[in-house]
């Protein structure tokens, strides 16, 4: 399932390629040569048994996929035993993570359809741009399909399921165009799990010797979905529209010895909750719903020098992060109208602004088999004050094929919006909160033949004012707060071999944690709530000729307590669920039934949020 592109140094290095092997697409979000990063290849992406990015990472070894909604409409994504705010999201290394809540950080204006990498980073890299990488950072990345092609897919299924999508890719000489479209919608598995949401993505590269190479990229989701008992059992009819615009444009050229990069972006994100859907049943203190805008706009500048020793960078970047609502934030001056509502009751009353400036310099030294790099950054926060992280990272070359590693690194996370003023009938914020930090160690080896290949690694993460909300047994309000000491110790292993005959492709995957924490009288909600063993297994596998089949087995066993529908504690459930998918492919065309949950297994992936029984889809896809 998973591809490792691993024994090289980055494509940009400048030493003797003698010393090297050139390997395609290196990952842009670390240097494979001093940890591992997992790629997903696109090839890998078509033959999975998955329909959206969530579904997607779910199979990667150490992410912990938390679904609320099915089908992309929301999911947390962890790592390591981290939250769901402590993990950064970017698209084509743009850093799109909400500043408002992690809850959103995957609302993508992109399907898996237009998608042709993903790296995941299991830690944090001073060189990503952003201290919110605390546990791990993803990157998703389009436009490098080398041919023009037009992609045509439509998916249908149960619970009124439909699904089109359609994405071209042009190349003109120095000019890629890439348009993607696409659309999901089902009546939902049980009451109040509709949804509906539609995706438009425009992407332009530029390649010039003398210019430089420019990446400009647009994005646009709306989206509608019932959101039963997401943030509540105790009032489950809840629901939440959200609508999101990206814009960005990157630049880089070598000069010489000299690689420049610049970026500037702005994302725009527009929430609105609804406790009480179309206020049905609404009691008489609930007056109204949550409205929400933020806007991040951000710029970074980054510099690297090749020389024979390995590559000195350094980088700024600014980031401004507001927020309007009417609940989050100080009290505003004067009330602002809220778009796409027309009642001129609904204002935005509360809003905060911050400003963020990141600034790091890091030194990789390359010296035959061994690669080293010590790094150090500094932040700056209109809220928060100042601070600084830092790292120290060498691997060594066993033989081409088999790397060793092993790192340190201090690391910090902002609170969010909500984290510091949420307030509701089930929730309050502590607006005195602390900016998270960690210092993580990490050992690996790494190693990749023609037909087989494994990796296998070890983690303990030191924590300090980690941000969670939680509340005693009988309480009925959840409270932010800062635990002081949540430390966490992993092991993480995958072997994949393939047979490339009937068999073609096995691969088996592993991933434990431990969490050393002090809650006290406390229940956690996030932060002490994680999932302690995963283990999946996938195989993929001809029939006859044309026709095939792979299977995904995940186990799951999760520490921690939920209240469910009765504010009852419940402790999680361990459970293993099969998916699978029959396809036919031939020429330019593929055909699929899939089969999500085959054993239609009762169970619960977050709180007391039932998830989908079985699940049957069909596709077709075909390739113009």
């Amino acid at each position: 399932m998973c591809a490792f592109s691993v024994f090289a140094q980055d494509d940009s290095m400048y030493v003797n390629l003698r010393k090297i092997e050139v390997v395609k697409n290196q990952p842009g979000i670390a240097s494979e040569s001093l940890r591992i990063v997992t790629t997903l290849t696109r090839n890998d992406i078509a033959n999975l048994p998955v329909r959206s990015i969530n579904e997607l990472l779910d199979y990667v070894p150490g992410i912990d996929v938390r679904s609320r909604g099915t089908n992309g409409v929301q999911a947390d994504i962890t790592m390591r035993g981290g939250t769901f705010d402590q993990v950064i999201i970017l698209l084509n290394g743009i850093n799109i993570t909400d500043p408002q809540t992690g809850h959103q950080n995957l609302d993508l204006p992109v399907d898996i359809s237009v998608i042709d990498r993903i790296e995941v980073l299991q830690g944090t890299a001073l060189n990503v741009f952003g201290l919110s990488a605390f546990s791990g950072a993803i990157n998703i990345i389009t436009g490098e399909s080398p041919e023009n092609a037009i992609n045509v897919e439509l998916v249908a299924g149960k619970n009124g399921l439909f699904a089109p999508h359609a994405t071209m890719v042009e190349h003109r000489k120095k000019l890629t165009l890439v348009g993607h479209v696409s659309h999901n919608e089902s009546a939902g598995y049980i009451d109040n799990t509709d949804f509906n949401y539609t995706n438009a993505f425009l992407q332009t590269k530029y390649a010039d010797t003398t210019l430089g190479n420019f990446n400009f990229q647009l994005g646009l989701q709306t989206k509608e979905f019932g959101a039963n008992a997401f943030y509540s059992t105790k009032y489950p009819h809840q629901f939440e529209k959200d609508n999101m615009l990206l814009s960005s444009l990157q630049w880089n050229k070598r000069f010489g010895k000299f690689l420049v990069e610049e970026a500037t972006a702005m994302r725009l994100h527009y929430d609105e909750f609804h406790l009480f859907r179309n206020m049905e049943n609404a009691p008489s203190w609930y007056t109204g719903h949550n409205h929400h805008i933020t806007k991040v706009v951000v710029k970074s500048l980054k510099a690297t020098y090749f020389s024979s020793l390995g590559k000195t960078t350094v980088g700024i970047e600014f980031r401004n992060e507001n927020i309007l609502s009417n609940v989050l934030g100080d009290q505003l001056s004067t009330p602002v109208d809220v778009p796409f509502v027309t009642a001129d009751s609904v204002k935005f009353l509360y809003g905060k602004n911050r400003m963020n400036c990141n600034y790091f310099g890091e030194q990789t030294f390359v010296l035959g088999k061994a690669t080293a790099s010590v790094g150090v950054s500094g932040n700056h926060n209109s809220m928060f004050g100042s601070h600084v992280c830092w790292s120290a990272n060498v691997g060594y070359a066993l033989t081409a094929q088999n790397r060793l590693y092993a790192n340190i690194n201090k690391s910090m996370r902002m609170p969010t919006f909500t984290d510091m003023y949420y307030k509701s009938a089930t929730q309050f914020a502590n607006p005195n909160l602390q900016p998270e930090e960690s210092i993580t160690f990490e050992i690996g080896n790494k190693a990749q033949y023609k037909v087989f290949a494994y990796r296998i690694s070890s983690y303990y993460r030191i924590g300090q004012n980690i941000i969670d909300w939680a509340k005693k047994e009988n309480d009925d309000v959840w409270m932010s707060m800062n635990i002081p000491n949540v430390n966490a110790f992993g092991v993480e292993a995958s072997a994949e071999y393939n047979f490339q005959r009937i068999l073609n492709h096995i691969e088996l995957s592993y991933a434990f944690c431990r969490l050393d924490k002090k809650s006290g009288e406390y229940i956690s909600k996030y932060a002490l709530d994680y999932l302690r063993h995963s283990l999946s297994v996938s195989i993929e596998h001809s029939i006859y000729k044309y026709l095939g089949a792979n299977w995904q087995l995940t186990t799951q066993n999760r520490s921690g307590s939920y209240f469910n529908s009765a504010n009852e504690v419940t402790e999680y459930a361990p459970f293993s669920i099969l998916d699978g998918q029959l396809f036919w492919k031939a020429g330019n065309a593929k055909m699929y039934l899939e089969i999500a949950n085959i054993f239609n297994t009762t169970y619960f992936d977050y709180g007391g949020i039932e998830q989908p029984g079985r699940w049957v889809k069909m596709g077709i896809a075909v390739h113009l």
